[in-house]
């Protein structure tokens, strides 16, 4: 086996395990972290309109500012989805970005 060839062998096996790890590990760990921040939010905006519920009729200023926190809490909690999908659209771009390297990286070895 000349040196080319191991090269080659060893370029290969380190594009395929940085594949794995890009796929596999990035990806899960925002999942997670995205997940967790998702279901802190959703249980907070719960509490939230629990408590709105308790304000008193009459109490103008706290109605309202109750309204506002729930229209901020749900702000933030369609922020939380509209990662969630950005995170599907880059890990595709990922997916298409490292066919397209397989792709062009065994043209040329076929050169």
């Amino acid at each position: 086996m000349s040196f080319t060839d191991f090269m080659n062998r060893v370029r290969r096996y380190d594009n395929q395990f940085a594949r794995w790890m890009m796929r596999h590990f990035y990806t899960m760990f925002f999942q997670v972290v995205l997940v967790v921040i998702f279901f802190f939010f959703f249980v907070n905006i719960i509490q939230n309109m629990i408590l709105s519920e308790q304000i008193p009729a009459e109490n103008l200023t706290q109605q309202i500012l109750s309204q506002q926190t729930n229209n901020l809490l749900i702000m933030i909690f369609l922020i939380l989805l509209n990662s969630f999908w950005m995170l599907f659209i880059f890990n595709s771009i990922n997916r298409i970005r490292i066919i397209l390297k397989d792709i062009h990286y065994t043209l040329m070895r076929k050169k």
